[in-house]
This record gives C-alpha cells, structure tokens and sequence, in this order.
C-alpha cells in the first residue's frame, strides 16, 4: 500500500518557480511547479531514501509524494516534513 506526504511549498521558494515560467514562455506555473519540484525534491529523494516514488497534485503551492514503501515515507517525512494524507484527500 502507498503512503502519500503533502509537502507545502513556502512563499520563499515562489520566485524559484517563477523564475522557470519567465524562462519558459508558454507554460503554466503549475508546470513550473512541477519541473521545480522534480529537480529539487526529485533529486534528493531518489539520492537519500529510494526512487520508489511518485509526485502527484504538484501546483505552486503543495505537492504531494507517493511512496511504494511506508518506511520510505516515514523517513523522507523524518528527514523533510510534510503530512501524511490519506489517498484522494
């Protein structure tokens, strides 16, 4: 069974975003979003924890991480944050 994290995305990180859409005409921030959190969470994840995981509902403000593994989940969470969320919440 999956485990999901919610991980919200600090104001601080929103210019990073914006940033990716100034450089990149004709995508949306949501799209930004999710190349910004791909590189910066993607990377470190899949070099810390494991690269069984799956970004879901990324937009400028949260994302969410689906692990394969509950004990993956609990160590990105120990090590990051974020919130455990039931599937479809």
């Amino acid at each position: 069974m999956a485990t999901i994290i919610r991980m919200r995305i600090a104001n601080g990180h929103r210019p990073q975003v914006d940033t990716i859409v100034d450089a990149n005409p004709g995508i949306t921030p949501d799209q930004a979003a999710q190349q910004w959190v791909a590189k910066r969470f993607g990377d470190w994840i899949t070099a810390n924890v494991t690269d069984a995981f799956s970004f879901r509902n990324v937009g400028v403000t949260q994302f969410d991480v689906m692990f394969s593994s509950d004990e993956h989940a609990r160590q990105f969470q120990s090590l990051i944050g974020g919130q455990e969320v039931q599937d479809g919440a």
